[in-house]
């Protein structure tokens, strides 16, 4: 068993793995487990390996054209090429290095693998549906909660998808995450969502999503909510992965599953393959050597590492600050 003290690393130590935790207060907020000593958010364990997050290499986009009143973050790209790093990172969920951009991106990817499968099959209209139990029913077994969440969706109409398992919610009173089991779902419903385009009230006798849920609520008193238009299907499974709970001392524990129209049994997929696109202009970046004179951070730990940013394509004497690298390749 894992014990308390690596289950809630101190901030300063993952800070100093990994400054991007900053940047959600999900990821650095303390944990409240107690009576639930057994689970945690990802990200809170310990470093798989010396090589998480090993920078690797540059990928430039020097398409400076297409850049032109472009804005990233707040950044003018104009005249500028744009620059992103390459790390090396491992495929565990507890990796406090490697959680963002590791295994989230990688799970995403697999995720989205699948639905794009699902949709050739005839599926489509991925929607974003949150599932919450009831108090009375968050102290039962994850593997009983896994069947109860299936058995509401699918009472509501949900025919097939994926459920990632959420644990904790933040406690604004007391400033930590504190247990409060509930699912994150993307799947297809029957009949689409018309709801969210509906201008009736949709409530109790309306006959669609909505109305559907409050009368199955009020049998097995699980909330069942569709969220907002998502703008991807891997940008969503992406955010949720990286907010997932794991089981501790379970090598393989299920934070996704897949059911319905979706399950294993039914098709096979493939993970999506990844893009190296430029978020300026859209082209394909290249794997580049940096020659110029600028210090460039490459520590994710660092305060002043930024993953993605601005550089001039030409130094003062008109020499290329990045050369194109041959016959590198990193994933």
């Amino acid at each position: 068993m894992v014990s308390v003290e690596a289950l809630n690393r101190s901030f300063s130590e993952r800070l100093r793995l990994n400054h991007a935790i900053l940047n959600n207060k999900y990821w650095f907020l303390p944990v409240d487990n107690v009576g639930h000593e057994n689970y945690q958010p990802v990200g809170r364990g310990v470093q798989s390996s010396p090589l998480c997050g090993r920078w690797a290499s540059f990928s430039v986009c020097k398409n400076v054209e297409g850049h032109k009143g472009v804005s990233l973050s707040g950044t003018d790209c104009t005249g500028k090429v744009v620059v992103r790093h390459n790390h090396m990172w491992c495929n565990k969920s507890s990796c406090p290095v490697c959680f963002i951009r590791g295994w989230s991106t990688r799970q995403a990817r697999s995720i989205g693998g699948r639905f794009v499968e699902a949709d050739k099959r005839g599926f489509s209209g991925v929607e974003h549906i949150m599932m919450s139990f009831s108090v009375a029913d968050r102290d039962l077994p994850d593997s009983v909660l896994r069947e109860k969440c299936r058995k509401a969706l699918s009472d509501r109409g949900v025919i097939g998808g994926c459920m990632i398992f959420h644990g904790f919610r933040e406690d604004r009173s007391r400033g930590v995450l504190a247990w409060s089991v509930h699912y994150h779902v993307l799947g297809y419903i029957k009949g689409g969502y018309s709801c969210r385009d509906c201008k009736k009230s949709c409530f109790k006798g309306c006959g669609g999503f909505v109305d559907r849920s409050y009368r199955c609520f009020e049998r097995d008193g699980c909330i069942v909510k569709v969220l907002g238009r998502r703008k991807t299907v891997v940008g969503t499974a992406w955010y949720q992965l990286n907010h997932a709970t794991i089981r501790v001392g379970i090598r393989r524990f299920q934070s996704v599953t897949w059911f319905g129209v979706c399950g294993y049994r039914k098709f096979k997929s493939e993970k999506l393959k990844a893009e190296n696109l430029c978020p300026a202009c859209n082209d394909e970046m290249v794997r580049c050597h940096h020659v110029g004179d600028r210090y460039i951070v490459k520590d994710i730990g660092s305060a002043d590492y930024v993953p993605l940013f601005v550089d001039d394509e030409f130094d003062g004497s008109g020499a290329p600050n990045y050369v194109e690298a041959v016959g590198v390749r990193v994933e």
